[in-house]
């Protein structure tokens, strides 16, 4: 008997329940940045797949971007292109790419990024 008990307390334990099992979708804000820039990037965010929902909340400091997303545990099959910052419209392109993709590894919207550049000095985020 006493070992029945511990065998179910034991499977109880251990089995995943419905909330260990699915991620469920969660409202947290990614970053703050450039005024103008949480547009672009909530916007890339929302076509690339990687958030379901995104706003921008105007601050002292610049934008801040809340979205709302379903947390991470493994990596995309394949990479997912977010945005490209433009060197044009960004003073420092590679700086904001990196900002935004470890935003997003820190609060696990995505489990790695690499920011890839091309003939212009604009860097694209590809998140994974």
């Amino acid at each position: 008997m006493r070992s029945a008990v511990l065998v179910a307390t034991a499977a109880a334990l251990l089995a995943p329940s419905a909330a260990q099992a699915a991620p469920c979708e969660t409202t947290a804000l990614l970053g703050t940045y450039k005024f103008g820039r949480a547009d672009v990037i909530a916007a890339g965010g929302l076509a690339a797949g990687v958030w379901n929902a995104a706003r921008v909340r105007s601050g002292f400091a610049g934008d801040d971007l809340i979205i709302t997303f379903v947390p991470r545990t493994e990596r995309y099959a394949s990479e997912r292109q977010v945005y490209t910052a433009i060197y044009s419209e960004v003073s420092d392109p590679l700086a904001e790419c990196q900002q935004v993709g470890a935003d997003g590894v820190a609060r696990q919207v995505w489990m790695s990024f690499r920011c890839r550049t091309g003939v212009a000095p604009n860097y694209t985020l590809l998140v994974r």
